[in-house]
C-alpha cells in the first residue's frame, strides 16, 4: 500500500509540473468556444501524401457490417477557440452514425496524424470505428493542415487539454469512455496527452513511444532526427556548429517541450498512466524508437500497473520485423484494445 501511496504522488508531481511547463508557454487564455467550419476539400500534406498501401492499411481497421454506411455518417466540422494567436484555432473532423437515440452516450476515440500529414488522412480510421458505434474524431496538430504556416514540427498537447474539456461536455459521449491515439508524431502526441490528462481514459501510441535521453546517451538519435532535420538544421546553425550533434539534439527536444529528455521522458512520464489501459505498439527494427530505449520505461511501468494489481492494462508489442510503419497488425491490436476497455 505504501508503495502504491508513493507511484501515486510521484504521478501527481509529474502531471503538475509537465502542466506548468504547459501553461508557461501560453499566450493570454480565452474562454473555450466553438465554431462551425466546412470540410477541406483539397488537405494540405507537407510531405507525400498516404501512398495506396497505406491507405489500404488504415482501411484494414475493423468495421461493423452496416448497409449504405457512406449515408449512414454524420460528419461535424468544427474549430476550438483554444486560446489568443494564429495557432489558437484547432481544427476538428469528426464521424458518427447518425443516432436516433439522442440521448445515449457513446465512447469516443481520438486520432492523431503523424508528421506533416493532417487530420483529413485518419478518415479511414474513423469511418471504421463510426461503424462500431464510437465518435471518431482528429485535429490538426499545431503547423500541420489547416494550421501550417511553416513546415515545423512542435509537440503542445495543450490543443488535446482544451480538446477533452469540450469532448467530456458534449451530450452523446460518455467522459468515462475517451480514448486516445496516434501514428509516430501522432503517437507522441497521444501518450503526452495522457500523462497530462486523466480523462483519456485508454491510450494507444503507435509507433510513437521511445527513450529521447537513452538515445542521446547510446548515440542512437540519428534517425528521429533525419525525419524532422529542418529543425535540427536551424538549431544547429543558431550554435554556429557545423554538424548536428548531441548537443544540437539536446536543444531541439528542449525548445519542442522542455523537459523531454529528462524528468518527461519514457521512464518517468510513462508509469503516470498507469492504472488506464495502454497499449504501446512499435517495430523491432524501428530506429526512430529504438525498443532497447524502452526496456527501463517498459520495467517501471509494469512496478507501476502491478502495484495498481492491472497488469492486464499494460502492453507493450514491438512487431518483428518491423521498421517505423504503420501495419494492418497494430490497427488490428489497436481496435482490439479500444473495443475491450471502452466498448465492451
Amino acid at each position: 500500500m505504501a508503495e502504491k501511496e508513493a507511484i501515486e504522488e510521484a504521478q501527481r508531481k509529474l502531471r503538475s509540473e509537465f502542466l506548468q511547463v504547459l501553461r508557461s508557454r501560453r499566450p493570454s487564455q480565452v474562454p473555450l468556444t466553438v465554431e462551425l467550419a466546412k470540410p477541406v476539400a483539397t488537405p494540405l500534406f507537407q510531405d507525400a501524401p498516404p501512398s495506396i498501401k497505406e491507405i489500404e492499411i488504415m482501411e484494414s481497421c475493423p468495421k461493423s457490417d452496416v448497409e449504405n454506411l457512406e449515408d449512414l455518417l454524420e460528419e461535424e466540422n468544427l474549430y476550438l477557440n483554444v486560446e489568443e494567436g494564429e495557432q489558437g484555432r484547432l481544427p476538428l473532423l469528426i464521424l458518427q452514425l447518425k443516432e436516433s437515440d439522442k440521448q445515449r452516450k457513446r465512447p469516443a476515440v481520438v486520432f492523431l496524424h503523424r508528421s506533416y500529414s493532417n487530420k483529413e488522412s485518419m478518415r479511414p480510421l474513423l469511418k471504421a470505428y463510426a461503424s462500431r458505434g464510437y465518435i471518431a474524431i482528429s485535429v490538426d496538430s499545431r503547423y500541420h493542415g489547416e494550421r501550417a504556416t511553416s513546415a515545423t514540427t512542435y509537440l503542445d498537447v495543450w490543443d488535446l487539454i482544451k480538446l477533452a474539456d469540450y469532448l467530456t461536455h458534449r451530450e452523446d459521449i460518455d467522459p468515462s469512455r475517451i480514448g486516445i491515439s496516434g501514428e509516430s508524431f501522432g503517437g507522441m502526441h497521444a501518450w503526452f496527452a495522457a500523462v497530462a490528462d486523466t480523462r483519456y481514459a485508454v491510450v494507444v501510441p503507435l509507433i510513437g513511444v521511445q527513450g529521447f535521453r537513452w538515445a542521446i546517451d547510446n548515440d542512437k538519435w540519428q534517425a528521429r532526427v533525419n525525419s524532422i532535420k529542418p529543425l535540427f538544421e536551424v538549431a544547429r546553425d543558431d550554435l554556429g556548429k557545423d554538424v548536428i550533434d548531441k548537443e544540437v539534439v539536446e536543444k531541439v527536444w528542449d525548445r519542442i517541450a522542455p523537459g523531454l529528455a529528462s524528468q518527461f521522458d519514457s521512464p518517468y512520464s510513462i508509469p503516470t498512466i498507469a492504472p488506464r489501459p495502454l497499449l504501446i505498439l512499435g517495430g523491432a527494427e524501428d530506429r526512430r524508437c529504438p525498443v532497447a530505449g524502452l526496456e527501463i520505461p517498459r520495467s517501471m511501468a509494469s512496478q507501476a500497473y502491478g502495484e495498481f494489481q492491472c497488469l492486464d492494462n499494460l502492453k507493450f508489442i514491438a512487431e518483428p520485423g518491423i521498421w517505423h510503419r504503420l501495419t494492418r497488425f497494430q490497427v488490428k491490436e489497436s481496435s482490439d484494445w479500444f473495443d475491450r476497455f471502452l466498448n465492451p
